[in-house]
Protein backbone atom coordinates (compact mmCIF):
# COMPACT_ATOMS: atom_id res chain seq x y z
CA UNK A 1 0.00 0.00 0.00
CA UNK A 2 1.48 3.34 -1.06
CA UNK A 3 1.61 5.62 1.98
CA UNK A 4 2.15 8.68 -0.19
CA UNK A 5 -1.17 8.24 -1.97
CA UNK A 6 -3.70 11.06 -1.66
CA UNK A 7 -7.09 11.63 -3.26
CA UNK A 8 -6.75 13.69 -6.42
CA UNK A 9 -9.59 16.04 -5.51
CA UNK A 10 -12.25 16.62 -2.87
CA UNK A 11 -15.01 15.18 -5.02
CA UNK A 12 -13.13 12.17 -6.41
CA UNK A 13 -11.89 11.32 -2.91
CA UNK A 14 -15.35 11.70 -1.42
CA UNK A 15 -16.97 9.52 -4.11
CA UNK A 16 -14.39 6.84 -3.45
CA UNK A 17 -14.95 7.03 0.29
CA UNK A 18 -18.73 6.78 -0.16
CA UNK A 19 -18.44 3.69 -2.37
CA UNK A 20 -16.05 2.05 0.06
CA UNK A 21 -18.43 2.78 2.92
CA UNK A 22 -21.35 1.08 1.16
CA UNK A 23 -19.28 -2.02 0.42
CA UNK A 24 -18.03 -2.13 4.00
CA UNK A 25 -21.52 -2.01 5.48
CA UNK A 26 -22.65 -5.28 3.95
CA UNK A 27 -19.38 -7.11 4.55
CA UNK A 28 -19.14 -5.93 8.15
CA UNK A 29 -22.70 -7.03 8.87
CA UNK A 30 -21.86 -10.52 7.61
CA UNK A 31 -18.71 -10.58 9.73
CA UNK A 32 -20.68 -9.46 12.78
CA UNK A 33 -23.17 -12.32 12.54
CA UNK A 34 -20.35 -14.82 12.06
CA UNK A 35 -18.09 -13.48 14.79
CA UNK A 36 -20.98 -13.30 17.24
CA UNK A 37 -21.81 -16.93 16.54
CA UNK A 38 -18.21 -18.11 16.93
CA UNK A 39 -17.63 -16.19 20.16
CA UNK A 40 -20.81 -17.52 21.76
CA UNK A 41 -19.70 -21.01 20.76
CA UNK A 42 -16.41 -20.42 22.63
CA UNK A 43 -18.49 -19.92 25.77
CA UNK A 44 -20.71 -22.94 25.18
CA UNK A 45 -18.39 -25.59 23.74
CA UNK A 46 -16.67 -27.71 26.38
CA UNK A 47 -13.70 -28.18 24.03
CA UNK A 48 -13.19 -24.48 23.31
CA UNK A 49 -10.43 -24.04 25.88
CA UNK A 50 -12.42 -21.55 27.98
CA UNK A 51 -12.45 -23.73 31.10
CA UNK A 52 -8.70 -24.24 30.88
CA UNK A 53 -8.19 -20.48 30.50
CA UNK A 54 -10.41 -19.89 33.55
CA UNK A 55 -8.40 -22.27 35.73
CA UNK A 56 -5.09 -20.86 34.49
CA UNK A 57 -6.28 -17.34 35.23
CA UNK A 58 -7.53 -18.24 38.73
CA UNK A 59 -4.21 -19.83 39.64
CA UNK A 60 -1.84 -17.65 37.60
CA UNK A 61 -3.16 -14.07 37.77
CA UNK A 62 -4.38 -11.56 40.35
CA UNK A 63 -7.97 -11.91 39.13
CA UNK A 64 -10.39 -13.50 41.56
CA UNK A 65 -12.62 -16.33 40.41
CA UNK A 66 -15.66 -14.13 41.10
CA UNK A 67 -14.45 -11.32 38.88
CA UNK A 68 -13.54 -13.77 36.14
CA UNK A 69 -16.97 -15.41 36.10
CA UNK A 70 -18.68 -12.04 36.39
CA UNK A 71 -16.77 -10.71 33.37
CA UNK A 72 -17.35 -13.78 31.25
CA UNK A 73 -21.05 -13.76 32.04
CA UNK A 74 -21.36 -10.06 31.23
CA UNK A 75 -19.61 -10.47 27.88
CA UNK A 76 -21.62 -13.53 26.90
CA UNK A 77 -24.86 -11.76 27.78
CA UNK A 78 -23.95 -8.83 25.54
CA UNK A 79 -23.05 -11.16 22.67
CA UNK A 80 -26.40 -12.93 22.99
CA UNK A 81 -28.13 -9.55 23.00
CA UNK A 82 -26.63 -8.95 19.54
CA UNK A 83 -24.14 -6.21 20.36
CA UNK A 84 -21.84 -6.87 17.40
CA UNK A 85 -24.58 -6.56 14.79
CA UNK A 86 -25.96 -3.51 16.59
CA UNK A 87 -22.48 -1.94 16.56
CA UNK A 88 -22.20 -2.28 12.80
CA UNK A 89 -25.78 -1.06 12.30
CA UNK A 90 -25.07 1.93 14.50
CA UNK A 91 -22.08 2.93 12.39
CA UNK A 92 -23.93 2.32 9.14
CA UNK A 93 -27.10 4.19 10.12
CA UNK A 94 -25.15 7.24 11.22
CA UNK A 95 -23.26 7.55 7.97
CA UNK A 96 -23.82 10.77 6.11
CA UNK A 97 -25.38 10.65 2.67
CA UNK A 98 -23.11 10.90 -0.35
CA UNK A 99 -23.89 14.55 -0.89
CA UNK A 100 -23.39 15.42 2.76
CA UNK A 101 -20.05 13.64 2.79
CA UNK A 102 -18.88 15.57 -0.24
CA UNK A 103 -20.06 18.86 1.25
CA UNK A 104 -18.36 18.14 4.54
CA UNK A 105 -15.05 17.34 2.88
CA UNK A 106 -15.27 20.43 0.71
CA UNK A 107 -15.44 22.78 3.69
CA UNK A 108 -12.64 21.17 5.70
CA UNK A 109 -9.41 23.06 6.16
CA UNK A 110 -6.36 21.87 4.26
CA UNK A 111 -4.70 20.51 7.41
CA UNK A 112 -7.73 18.53 8.47
CA UNK A 113 -8.27 17.33 4.92
CA UNK A 114 -4.74 16.02 4.61
CA UNK A 115 -4.89 14.28 7.97
CA UNK A 116 -8.21 12.57 7.34
CA UNK A 117 -7.39 11.84 3.71
CA UNK A 118 -4.24 10.07 4.89
CA UNK A 119 -6.15 7.90 7.37
CA UNK A 120 -8.90 7.18 4.83
CA UNK A 121 -6.35 6.22 2.21
CA UNK A 122 -4.46 3.94 4.58
CA UNK A 123 -7.29 2.34 6.54
CA UNK A 124 -8.96 0.42 3.76
CA UNK A 125 -10.64 -2.93 3.86
CA UNK A 126 -7.48 -4.78 4.88
CA UNK A 127 -5.05 -2.79 7.04
CA UNK A 128 -2.50 -4.04 9.54
CA UNK A 129 -3.33 -3.03 13.11
CA UNK A 130 -1.05 -3.57 16.10
CA UNK A 131 -2.84 -3.83 19.48
CA UNK A 132 -1.00 -3.25 22.73
CA UNK A 133 -3.47 -4.59 25.28
CA UNK A 134 -4.04 -3.60 28.89
CA UNK A 135 -4.44 -6.37 31.46
CA UNK A 136 -6.04 -4.77 34.49
CA UNK A 137 -9.33 -6.66 34.02
CA UNK A 138 -10.12 -10.10 32.56
CA UNK A 139 -10.56 -9.87 28.78
CA UNK A 140 -10.26 -6.09 28.77
CA UNK A 141 -8.61 -6.32 25.34
CA UNK A 142 -11.45 -8.23 23.66
CA UNK A 143 -13.21 -5.11 22.36
CA UNK A 144 -10.20 -4.08 20.26
CA UNK A 145 -9.94 -7.56 18.76
CA UNK A 146 -13.64 -7.54 17.89
CA UNK A 147 -13.46 -4.08 16.31
CA UNK A 148 -10.48 -5.01 14.13
CA UNK A 149 -12.15 -8.19 12.90
CA UNK A 150 -15.46 -6.42 12.23
CA UNK A 151 -13.65 -3.69 10.32
CA UNK A 152 -12.00 -6.30 8.11
CA UNK A 153 -8.46 -5.42 9.18
CA UNK A 154 -5.59 -7.68 10.23
CA UNK A 155 -4.76 -8.12 13.91
CA UNK A 156 -1.40 -8.42 15.63
CA UNK A 157 -1.47 -8.29 19.43
CA UNK A 158 0.87 -7.68 22.35
CA UNK A 159 -0.88 -9.62 25.15
CA UNK A 160 -0.56 -8.33 28.70
CA UNK A 161 1.24 -10.59 31.16
CA UNK A 162 -1.46 -9.65 33.68
CA UNK A 163 -4.14 -11.35 31.53
CA UNK A 164 -2.23 -13.90 29.44
CA UNK A 165 -4.75 -16.71 28.98
CA UNK A 166 -8.16 -15.57 27.78
CA UNK A 167 -7.32 -13.66 24.58
CA UNK A 168 -4.95 -16.37 23.26
CA UNK A 169 -7.68 -18.96 23.94
CA UNK A 170 -10.25 -16.94 21.97
CA UNK A 171 -7.83 -16.12 19.15
CA UNK A 172 -6.84 -19.78 18.77
CA UNK A 173 -10.50 -20.75 18.76
CA UNK A 174 -11.43 -18.22 16.09
CA UNK A 175 -8.60 -19.36 13.84
CA UNK A 176 -10.23 -22.79 13.77
CA UNK A 177 -13.34 -21.16 12.30
CA UNK A 178 -11.79 -19.32 9.39
CA UNK A 179 -10.39 -16.10 10.89
CA UNK A 180 -6.74 -16.92 10.12
CA UNK A 181 -6.50 -14.33 7.33
CA UNK A 182 -7.22 -11.55 9.82
CA UNK A 183 -5.61 -12.92 12.99
CA UNK A 184 -1.94 -12.81 12.16
CA UNK A 185 0.09 -13.00 15.35
CA UNK A 186 0.06 -12.46 19.11
CA UNK A 187 2.75 -12.56 21.78
CA UNK A 188 3.42 -11.53 25.38
CA UNK A 189 6.91 -10.30 24.54
CA UNK A 190 7.46 -6.91 22.93
CA UNK A 191 10.64 -8.17 21.27
CA UNK A 192 8.63 -10.91 19.51
CA UNK A 193 6.22 -8.54 17.79
CA UNK A 194 6.88 -9.10 14.09
CA UNK A 195 8.07 -6.25 11.91
CA UNK A 196 5.17 -5.41 9.63
CA UNK A 197 3.81 -2.60 7.56
CA UNK A 198 1.49 -1.47 10.36
CA UNK A 199 -1.07 1.19 9.53
CA UNK A 200 -2.21 1.95 13.07
CA UNK A 201 -1.39 1.17 16.70
CA UNK A 202 -4.10 0.78 19.35
CA UNK A 203 -2.69 1.33 22.82
CA UNK A 204 -4.59 0.72 26.07
CA UNK A 205 -2.87 1.19 29.40
CA UNK A 206 -1.41 3.73 31.75
CA UNK A 207 -0.15 7.13 30.68
CA UNK A 208 3.14 6.38 32.46
CA UNK A 209 3.93 3.34 30.31
CA UNK A 210 2.93 4.82 26.95
CA UNK A 211 6.14 6.71 26.14
CA UNK A 212 8.43 3.83 27.11
CA UNK A 213 6.43 1.31 25.04
CA UNK A 214 6.46 3.60 22.04
CA UNK A 215 10.19 4.24 22.37
CA UNK A 216 10.95 0.51 22.63
CA UNK A 217 8.96 -0.35 19.49
CA UNK A 218 10.52 2.44 17.45
CA UNK A 219 14.09 1.69 18.59
CA UNK A 220 13.57 -1.99 17.75
CA UNK A 221 12.44 -0.87 14.25
CA UNK A 222 9.17 -2.70 14.72
CA UNK A 223 7.32 0.55 14.08
CA UNK A 224 7.98 3.66 12.06
CA UNK A 225 7.77 6.97 13.93
CA UNK A 226 5.06 8.22 11.56
CA UNK A 227 2.57 5.44 12.34
CA UNK A 228 -0.60 6.86 14.00
CA UNK A 229 -1.38 5.75 17.57
CA UNK A 230 -4.75 5.73 19.26
CA UNK A 231 -4.00 5.94 22.97
CA UNK A 232 -6.62 5.07 25.61
CA UNK A 233 -5.30 6.05 29.04
CA UNK A 234 -8.39 7.11 31.04
CA UNK A 235 -8.15 5.77 34.60
CA UNK A 236 -11.46 6.35 36.45
CA UNK A 237 -15.10 7.46 36.21
CA UNK A 238 -17.45 9.78 38.09
CA UNK A 239 -20.90 9.03 39.54
CA UNK A 240 -23.60 11.58 40.35
CA UNK A 241 -25.73 10.67 43.36
CA UNK A 242 -28.86 12.86 43.67
CA UNK A 243 -30.43 11.46 46.83
CA UNK A 244 -30.35 9.07 49.75
CA UNK A 245 -33.16 7.12 48.13
CA UNK A 246 -31.02 6.46 45.05
CA UNK A 247 -28.19 5.06 47.19
CA UNK A 248 -30.55 2.73 49.06
CA UNK A 249 -32.42 1.52 45.97
CA UNK A 250 -29.29 1.01 43.87
CA UNK A 251 -26.81 0.03 46.55
CA UNK A 252 -25.80 -3.18 44.74
CA UNK A 253 -25.12 -1.42 41.46
CA UNK A 254 -23.39 1.44 43.27
CA UNK A 255 -21.04 -0.91 45.14
CA UNK A 256 -20.38 -2.79 41.91
CA UNK A 257 -19.28 0.46 40.29
CA UNK A 258 -16.96 1.25 43.21
CA UNK A 259 -15.66 -2.15 44.28
CA UNK A 260 -15.93 -4.63 41.40
CA UNK A 261 -12.48 -5.69 40.07
CA UNK A 262 -10.92 -4.14 43.16
CA UNK A 263 -11.73 -0.67 41.89
CA UNK A 264 -9.41 -1.17 38.92
CA UNK A 265 -10.35 -0.14 35.43
CA UNK A 266 -11.33 3.13 33.86
CA UNK A 267 -15.04 2.37 34.29
CA UNK A 268 -14.69 2.01 38.07
CA UNK A 269 -15.96 5.00 40.05
CA UNK A 270 -13.22 7.04 41.70
CA UNK A 271 -15.21 10.22 42.39
CA UNK A 272 -18.82 10.69 43.53
CA UNK A 273 -20.56 14.05 43.23
CA UNK A 274 -23.67 14.66 45.31
CA UNK A 275 -25.74 17.56 46.66
CA UNK A 276 -25.67 15.59 49.95
CA UNK A 277 -22.72 15.54 52.29
CA UNK A 278 -21.07 12.22 53.08
CA UNK A 279 -22.29 12.33 56.68
CA UNK A 280 -25.89 12.39 55.46
CA UNK A 281 -25.34 9.09 53.65
CA UNK A 282 -22.97 7.46 56.12
CA UNK A 283 -25.37 4.76 57.33
CA UNK A 284 -26.63 3.45 53.94
CA UNK A 285 -23.09 3.56 52.52
CA UNK A 286 -21.60 1.71 55.49
CA UNK A 287 -24.36 -0.89 55.33
CA UNK A 288 -23.82 -1.44 51.61
CA UNK A 289 -20.04 -1.77 51.98
CA UNK A 290 -20.35 -4.05 55.04
CA UNK A 291 -22.78 -6.23 53.12
CA UNK A 292 -20.19 -6.71 50.39
CA UNK A 293 -17.43 -7.56 52.85
CA UNK A 294 -19.58 -9.87 54.97
CA UNK A 295 -20.61 -11.86 51.91
CA UNK A 296 -17.00 -12.19 50.85
CA UNK A 297 -15.06 -12.65 54.08
CA UNK A 298 -13.96 -16.13 52.98
CA UNK A 299 -12.43 -14.66 49.84
CA UNK A 300 -9.42 -13.54 51.85
CA UNK A 301 -8.31 -17.12 51.36
CA UNK A 302 -6.82 -17.37 47.89
CA UNK A 303 -8.75 -19.34 45.32
CA UNK A 304 -10.56 -21.85 47.51
CA UNK A 305 -14.04 -21.28 46.12
CA UNK A 306 -15.66 -23.75 43.81
CA UNK A 307 -17.31 -22.38 40.70
CA UNK A 308 -20.07 -23.94 38.61
CA UNK A 309 -19.14 -26.05 35.63
CA UNK A 310 -20.92 -23.69 33.29
CA UNK A 311 -22.09 -20.10 33.15
CA UNK A 312 -25.80 -20.72 32.87
CA UNK A 313 -26.58 -19.63 36.41
CA UNK A 314 -24.54 -16.46 35.84
CA UNK A 315 -27.01 -14.99 33.40
CA UNK A 316 -28.08 -11.36 33.20
CA UNK A 317 -30.89 -11.88 35.70
CA UNK A 318 -28.57 -12.68 38.59
CA UNK A 319 -25.36 -10.89 37.71
CA UNK A 320 -26.47 -8.24 40.20
CA UNK A 321 -26.21 -10.85 42.94
CA UNK A 322 -22.61 -11.80 42.10
CA UNK A 323 -20.21 -11.37 44.98
CA UNK A 324 -17.43 -8.80 44.84
CA UNK A 325 -14.04 -10.36 45.66
CA UNK A 326 -11.29 -9.08 47.89
CA UNK A 327 -8.40 -10.96 46.30
CA UNK A 328 -5.28 -9.12 45.31
CA UNK A 329 -5.02 -6.68 48.24
CA UNK A 330 -1.44 -5.56 48.73
CA UNK A 331 -0.22 -5.52 52.35
CA UNK A 332 1.52 -2.18 51.85
CA UNK A 333 -1.75 -0.75 50.54
CA UNK A 334 -3.50 -1.83 53.74
CA UNK A 335 -0.80 -0.16 55.83
CA UNK A 336 -1.18 2.98 53.75
CA UNK A 337 -4.94 2.96 54.29
CA UNK A 338 -4.48 2.61 58.04
CA UNK A 339 -2.32 5.71 58.09
CA UNK A 340 -4.82 7.43 55.82
CA UNK A 341 -7.67 6.80 58.22
CA UNK A 342 -5.57 8.20 61.06
CA UNK A 343 -4.73 11.26 58.99
CA UNK A 344 -8.40 11.86 58.13
CA UNK A 345 -9.25 11.82 61.83
CA UNK A 346 -6.37 14.20 62.57
CA UNK A 347 -7.50 16.77 59.99
CA UNK A 348 -11.18 16.31 60.84
CA UNK A 349 -12.05 15.06 57.34
CA UNK A 350 -15.37 13.25 56.94
CA UNK A 351 -14.88 9.69 55.73
CA UNK A 352 -16.50 6.27 55.67
CA UNK A 353 -14.11 3.39 56.24
CA UNK A 354 -15.14 -0.24 55.98
CA UNK A 355 -12.52 -2.96 55.74
CA UNK A 356 -9.83 -1.86 53.32
CA UNK A 357 -12.10 0.65 51.54
CA UNK A 358 -12.40 4.37 52.16
CA UNK A 359 -14.78 7.04 50.93
CA UNK A 360 -13.41 10.52 51.75
CA UNK A 361 -15.17 13.85 51.42
CA UNK A 362 -13.17 16.57 49.67
CA UNK A 363 -14.14 20.13 48.69
CA UNK A 364 -14.59 20.50 44.97
CA UNK A 365 -11.78 23.06 44.81
CA UNK A 366 -9.19 20.60 46.09
CA UNK A 367 -10.38 17.10 45.21
CA UNK A 368 -7.38 15.29 43.67
CA UNK A 369 -7.30 12.83 40.81
CA UNK A 370 -7.87 9.32 42.24
CA UNK A 371 -4.66 7.35 42.68
CA UNK A 372 -5.65 4.50 45.02
CA UNK A 373 -8.18 2.00 43.70
CA UNK A 374 -9.70 1.51 47.16
CA UNK A 375 -10.09 5.18 48.04
CA UNK A 376 -13.12 6.97 46.54
CA UNK A 377 -13.52 10.75 46.75
CA UNK A 378 -16.89 12.22 47.69
CA UNK A 379 -17.57 15.77 46.49
CA UNK A 380 -20.42 17.74 48.09
CA UNK A 381 -21.52 19.78 45.07
CA UNK A 382 -24.38 20.34 42.62
CA UNK A 383 -24.77 18.81 39.19
CA UNK A 384 -23.77 22.07 37.56
CA UNK A 385 -20.36 21.74 39.24
CA UNK A 386 -19.70 18.53 37.33
CA UNK A 387 -18.48 20.64 34.42
CA UNK A 388 -15.61 21.95 36.52
CA UNK A 389 -14.51 18.46 37.46
CA UNK A 390 -14.80 17.15 33.91
CA UNK A 391 -12.60 19.97 32.64
CA UNK A 392 -10.11 19.54 35.47
CA UNK A 393 -9.68 15.77 35.14
CA UNK A 394 -9.53 15.90 31.34
CA UNK A 395 -8.33 12.76 29.58
CA UNK A 396 -8.02 10.81 32.85
CA UNK A 397 -11.83 10.66 33.08
CA UNK A 398 -13.64 7.84 31.29
CA UNK A 399 -17.38 7.98 32.03
CA UNK A 400 -20.09 9.78 34.00
CA UNK A 401 -22.81 7.70 35.67
CA UNK A 402 -26.01 8.68 37.41
CA UNK A 403 -27.95 6.99 40.20
CA UNK A 404 -31.71 7.16 39.97
CA UNK A 405 -34.07 7.20 37.02
CA UNK A 406 -33.74 10.71 35.63
CA UNK A 407 -30.55 10.97 33.59
CA UNK A 408 -31.76 14.21 32.04
CA UNK A 409 -30.91 15.89 35.33
CA UNK A 410 -27.24 15.93 34.41
CA UNK A 411 -27.31 15.64 30.64
CA UNK A 412 -26.81 18.54 28.27
CA UNK A 413 -26.20 21.42 28.61
CA UNK A 414 -24.15 20.55 31.69
CA UNK A 415 -21.93 17.85 30.15
CA UNK A 416 -22.17 18.18 26.36
CA UNK A 417 -19.12 16.07 25.53
CA UNK A 418 -20.03 12.94 27.52
CA UNK A 419 -22.66 10.24 27.19
CA UNK A 420 -24.32 10.01 30.62
CA UNK A 421 -24.73 6.35 31.59
CA UNK A 422 -26.80 4.57 34.20
CA UNK A 423 -24.83 3.25 37.17
CA UNK A 424 -26.19 -0.19 36.14
CA UNK A 425 -23.88 -0.25 33.13
CA UNK A 426 -20.66 0.71 34.91
CA UNK A 427 -19.27 -2.83 35.02
CA UNK A 428 -21.58 -4.34 32.39
CA UNK A 429 -21.21 -2.02 29.41
CA UNK A 430 -22.24 -2.88 25.86
CA UNK A 431 -19.42 -4.24 23.74
CA UNK A 432 -19.53 -1.02 21.71
CA UNK A 433 -18.81 1.29 24.67
CA UNK A 434 -16.34 4.09 23.98
CA UNK A 435 -12.99 3.96 25.78
CA UNK A 436 -11.75 7.53 26.21
CA UNK A 437 -14.82 8.65 24.25
CA UNK A 438 -13.72 6.94 21.04
CA UNK A 439 -15.88 4.49 19.08
CA UNK A 440 -13.07 2.18 18.02
CA UNK A 441 -14.97 0.65 15.08
CA UNK A 442 -15.67 4.07 13.58
CA UNK A 443 -12.07 5.08 14.20
CA UNK A 444 -10.77 2.07 12.30
CA UNK A 445 -13.14 2.76 9.41
CA UNK A 446 -12.99 6.50 8.61
CA UNK A 447 -14.48 5.75 5.22
CA UNK A 448 -17.87 4.86 6.77
CA UNK A 449 -18.39 8.22 8.47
Amino acid sequence: MDKSARPKSHHSGSNEVHKLGKNWSKQAKDRAYLLQKHLIKWFDDEQSGMQEAIQQSISGTDFSSEDIYFQLSAIKSRLETGDLVHWVDQCTNDRSSKDQSIEMLDIQSTDNENKEAYRTTQLRERSNILCIHAGNLPLVGLQDVIAILLAGHCYTGKISRKDPYFLPSILSWLIQFGWRDQIQHWTQNTADIPVNNYDEVLFAGSESSLSSVRKTLIEARILDEEIPWLNRTASFSIAYCPSKKAVIEQSTEFMDALMRHGGKGCRSVGVVVSPLGLNELRIPLENAMKNVLEQNSSLRQANTLEQPDNLEQYNSSNIKEAKIPLKGVNRSDLTSLTYRKAYNIAVDRVFVGVGDWLIEEHPIEYVPEPSNNRVVYWVHANKEDLVNLVERFGSALQSIYYLGTNASDIKKPYIPSFDIESIDSAQRPPLYWKPDGTDILRYLCPFII
